[in-house]
């Protein structure tokens, strides 16, 4: 597979008496690489796969026997490690994060249900702002972030490491015209960014710094 932002033609590699068949996507340890190095399709597959797995519990969901707290745990502890699995790599947009808001409010809205207006005696959909509150959990965004910074702190004191080498390199090759694309270290300087101004992947060194500012991710409530 070829990795790049402009549209090349699929070709056979041929070597010896060997064929490699040259391919825009494959699946590697259960996530989706790409051709274009983004996450669209991998989070759209994660969010099928947790769906599915919505579905499958949807009448424990749905139950008046189970109280909500017991629905928060089994939609933490079964749903979200489908939905996150691997997040710790990914180099979101604003529409990969807006579609996992979307997958996490209708799932609490199953939790939760609808909300009795007094004034009408209709019942209406509960809005985001009265989710949140009742969920008083990080959300996927905020889980997302903490996971992606503790991921760097990894990676920044992996000295020696070819994964920190992988980091830190910077190709002499000039870059495309063009927006550049958001690499996955942009993303976590961007969410260190939030955190502090004064935050730089460097206070990775100091383990119980670092600790703070990934529990910190946890609370900035999706901004």
């Amino acid at each position: 597979m070829l990795m790049s932002r402009r549209p090349t033609p699929l070709q056979n590699v041929s070597i010896d008496h060997f064929s490699f068949e040259q391919i825009e996507n494959f699946k590697y340890l259960g996530a989706n690489i790409n051709h274009k190095n983004n996450m669209h399709n991998e989070i759209k597959s994660r969010i099928s796969a947790a769906n599915r797995g919505y579905h499958a519990m949807r009448k424990m969901f749905t139950s008046k026997l189970l109280s909500r707290d017991t629905k928060k745990k089994l939609y933490i502890a079964y749903l979200r490690p489908i939905v996150m699995y691997g997040c710790e790599t990914w180099s979101t947009t604003q529409g990969d994060e807006n579609k996992l808001l979307t997958f996490e409010r209708k799932i609490l809205r199953k939790i939760y249900g609808p909300i009795l207006n007094p004034n009408t005696g209709v019942y209406e959909r509960r809005k985001n702002t009265d989710l949140n509150s009742l969920f008083n959990t990080a959300n996927l965004k905020d889980f997302l972030r903490s996971k992606r910074l503790e991921w760097a702190g990894h990676v920044w004191r992996a000295e020696g490491k070819l994964i920190k080498q992988v980091l830190i390199n910077k190709p002499n090759k000039k870059r495309p015209v063009g927006r550049p694309r958001q690499r996955w270290l942009d993303r976590v300087k961007d969410d260190l960014k939030r955190l502090s101004n004064g935050a730089s992947i460097v206070d990775a060194e100091d383990r119980e710094l670092w600790r703070t500012l990934v529990e910190a991710a946890k609370r900035l409530n999706g901004a």
